[in-house]
């Protein structure tokens, strides 16, 4: 080992050889990964160590629509101490009868048990008669500390402006209001089946694990429809988006991974050709095999520790250059610390990927015979294939494996990785198909065309790397842009035509004649539905107690927490039975239900099988009457669970309604008049959530775009360092073309013909694949029309091409300015 060391570093003396597009593709790379490591790393960390703060406590237990009975409020003081709160929405009028949607709690005196209720600066507490504002409900309502405001039936002066407050789930409809409990019922807002949530935030003794208290509540009172949340599940919302985002990047990064791990093999092809001779005298010296093996990946490996340390430092700086921007969408913004365990899994990741890249052309030139080598024959490449391909195979399935391993999704990010290996052989075989044509067209056209198609099957072309390299990254640009804009295009456009102006909740149902009355008096003409609702957990299937349950099935959503429901003669709009039969309109027999047909299925549930509900604490079984496909884009009143007549009724409930005005009829007179008549009714108006919504999906495909533009950027580089690691040959083709005559621009305009077929040929296949990617997405997945921004979708290729054209060039100007007498003596 030390004899193989001292070759290595008296060979590195020399120059790397090659090695310097290695260096580069895989520190590019590699930061590509850690920063997605790190920043999904740091967002967790900080989650995770906040989580009291955030819950306001270490356990919090939460029901709909009721308090805790007795018998429940005993044990949960035998837990520890513990806070409650009411929460609800409710609309907050302000000067002029402007109206804003908010997400009101009415907190009991020592609350918050964890965390900070942070106020602007001369903000109080409110009590009574006060309340306390969120940063963006104030500004929405042009309010300021001391003004007034009405909620419900009570009026209340602004005592402060919210900074920041624990959150359960991190994400909200709605921004925050905060009234004590006197000012909650001054409000006259909570009436029964008042669509409210009461938690109870609980600070547990050290000894006690909060998850296993809360499953144990659970059990205790499977009936009840209490959901538990600790300390761990803090700011859920905000957790499960980073994991899907975080997934999604970590994808796109091991895309510009495995397209770095191409010009990874580029370069240690060229680094190896380069070594040839010295490793025949070597051999020739009386070098064994394991020496020069030995010394070539010692060489390798520097140079790869090198550029992993590099890639790591820039992705180390992630979670702290992103913090700022972050904080405005998370609850608490990334850890701006070093994520030590991403980095290493980045830094792991970058080996795997340079021993499964490097390998192969490095043992080949190791095994060659010097004979061979002095004599200038390229080998037949058969001895020793086995030990080629093997290690490459390990390494490559090892990487693999480490990001199903430590993915949030396992499943997610398996099938993302097939996609990926699957599109790479796509345009590996493009790229053989390349070689094959231009081997069939190299005589036909002029001379410049000809030498131009012909360098595409040339000994040595990269043609098929190339094309995997650029191929796979615009593919995916294609197919994720293609997605976004189609869904933005539905929301946008679609989306706000089919759906109604207004959403209305928490319509007494006593109420329902005066409300009609208001609507038809304020909106004349207007379409006016109304539906009854309450709420409720599903708390056993077929007589299994969710609770009991070792986990949650894929796609299972009715499972988690509450779940609307409503009751119902005739089938809604859209929806369609697909199995079972809808009752009659008289039906008047036991407990039946309607169930959404995709959770039917993640349920394995069918026609027959049993569903049990909690309804205020109690219990209610129905047998499955029927599935229903829903048509979720009508935006309309979708349940996935409907009872027959005769279940519900005497439940106390509320109404939920949509208002759809006339063409140019506008829907405030009625706001106006419902926060003066029917203070209770909150609206929610649909134009507002879509906006939101579109916001929300505008951002994330940008940073999609920008992290898929990071893996073409990967691509151009392999381009452009595969031109350079070409270069000997190409002065030697400049060259010979000059002393026969050929002008510089003529050379010029072979390598131009050479590139631009190359490039276009993959992004047109790019193109298909990437359109046929998205087709598929939003009409299978979405259920939606493709319907994408064309005139984008058409750029993007051709500014690839004309990237991919240049950056070539460019790589392969000092070949083609090489002098012939110069480079005549140089050979």
């Amino acid at each position: 080992m030390n004899q193989a060391l001292r070759l290595a570093g008296r060979d590195l003396r020399g120059g790397i050889g090659g090695l310097g597009l290695l260096m580069l593709c895989l520190a590019i790379a590699v930061a590509g990964i850690a920063a997605v490591t790190s920043l999904s790393s740091a967002i967790q960390s900080s989650i995770a160590d906040n989580g009291r703060s955030l819950l306001g406590g270490d356990l919090m237990l939460s029901v709909a629509q009721r308090d805790a009975t007795s018998e429940e409020m005993a044990a949960i003081n035998r837990l520890g101490r513990s806070s409650r709160t009411v929460a609800l929405r409710s609309m907050v009028v302000g000067p002029g009868e402007r109206t804003v949607l908010a997400e009101l709690t009415g907190v009991d005196g020592v609350w918050p048990l964890a965390g900070r209720f942070d106020l602007a600066p001369g903000g109080l507490r409110p009590k009574g008669g006060e309340v306390a504002l969120g940063t963006e409900l104030a500004e929405r309502l042009g309010v300021r500390r001391g003004d007034r405001v009405r909620i419900g039936s009570g009026e209340f002066w602004v005592s402060a402006i919210i900074r920041k407050m624990p959150s359960a789930s991190g994400f909200a409809l709605a921004p925050p209001a905060v009234v004590d409990q006197a000012g909650l019922a001054a409000t006259r807002l909570v009436q029964p089946g008042s669509l409210t949530t009461t938690s109870y935030r609980i600070l547990t003794a050290s000894s006690v694990d909060p998850r296993a208290a809360g499953k144990a509540f659970q059990r205790r009172f499977a009936n009840g429809g209490w959901r538990a949340s600790d300390r761990g599940d803090a700011a859920g919302g905000s957790r499960r988006s980073a994991d899907r985002v975080g997934q999604m990047l970590l994808l796109i990064a091991l895309s510009a991974l495995a397209i770095g791990g191409l010009g990874i093999s580029s370069a240690a092809a060229a680094f190896a050709e380069s070594r040839r001779p010295a490793i025949a005298i070597l051999k020739l010296l009386g070098a064994r095999r394991r020496t020069v093996g030995a010394m070539l990946a010692l060489e390798i490996a520097a140079i790869a520790l090198v550029a992993i340390a590099i890639g790591l430092a820039i992705g180390a700086a992630a979670p702290a250059l992103i913090a700022d921007v972050a904080a405005g969408f998370l609850p608490l913004a990334p850890e701006r610390s070093v994520q030590p365990l991403a980095l290493a899994e980045a830094g792991l990741f970058g080996l795997l990927v340079t021993i499964a890249a490097s390998w192969s052309p490095v043992a080949r030139a190791v095994e060659e015979r010097p004979a061979e080598v002095l004599r200038g024959d390229v080998g037949n490449g058969i001895e020793g294939f086995r030990r080629r391909v093997l290690v490459p195979l390990v390494a490559a399935l090892a990487a693999a494996g480490l990001a199903i391993a430590s993915a949030t999704d396992p499943r997610f990010t398996a099938i993302g990785i097939a996609g990926i290996a699957l599109i790479s052989g796509v345009f590996a075989a493009l790229g053989l198909g390349l070689r094959r044509i231009a081997r069939r067209l190299r005589h036909r056209g002029g001379p410049l065309a000809r030498l131009g198609i012909a360098a595409l099957d040339r000994p040595g072309a990269a043609t098929v790397r190339l094309s995997v390299a650029l191929g796979l990254g615009l593919s995916l640009l294609l197919m994720l842009a293609g997605v976004g804009s189609s869904l933005l295009g539905e929301m946008q456009s679609n989306i706000p035509h089919q759906a109604p102006a207004l959403f209305l909740v928490d319509i007494p149902a006593a109420e329902e004649a005066r409300f009609r009355a208001l609507v038809r008096r304020e909106a004349p003409g207007a379409a006016l539905r109304t539906v009854p609702t309450l709420r409720g957990p599903v708390v056993a299937i077929n007589g299994t107690r969710v609770v009991d349950m070792p986990a949650i099935p894929e796609g299972a959503w009715v499972l988690r927490g509450d779940r609307g429901l409503t009751f119902s003669k005739t089938l809604p709009p859209g929806n369609k039975i697909v199995a079972g039969q809808w009752w009659p309109e008289n039906y008047a027999g036991p407990p039946l239900v309607s169930l959404d047909a995709d959770a039917a299925t993640a349920l394995g549930l069918h026609v027959g099988d049993r569903l049990t509900v909690a309804v205020l604490g109690r219990p209610i079984e129905a047998r499955i009457a029927s599935l229903r496909q829903i048509d979720w884009r009508s935006m309309g009143f979708n349940f996935a669970i409907i009872f027959a007549p005769g279940t519900l009724e005497k439940a106390p409930y509320t109404l939920l309604a949509t208002i759809a005005p006339r063409e140019g009829q506008s829907v405030q007179p009625v706001e106006r008049a419902l926060s003066s008549q029917l203070p209770m009714v909150s609206t929610i108006r649909v134009r507002e959530v879509i906006d939101q919504l579109s916001a929300i999906l505008v951002a994330l495909d940008r940073a999609v775009r920008i992290a898929t533009g990071f893996a073409i950027l990967v691509g151009v580089v392999v381009l452009a360092g595969s031109v350079v690691a070409t270069r000997r040959s190409r002065q030697r083709d400049s060259v010979l073309l000059k002393l026969v005559g050929a002008t510089r621009r003529e050379v010029l305009t072979v390598q131009l013909i050479e590139f631009a077929v190359l490039s276009s040929a993959v992004a047109a296949a790019a193109f298909l694949a990437g359109i046929a990617g998205a087709w598929a997405l939003v009409r299978y997945m979405f259920d939606l029309a493709f319907a994408p921004d064309w005139a984008m979708l058409l750029i993007l290729p051709l500014a690839a091409i004309a990237v991919a054209v240049s950056a070539a060039l460019t790589a392969a100007l000092p070949a083609l300015s090489a002098r012939p007498a110069a480079a005549l003596r140089a050979l």
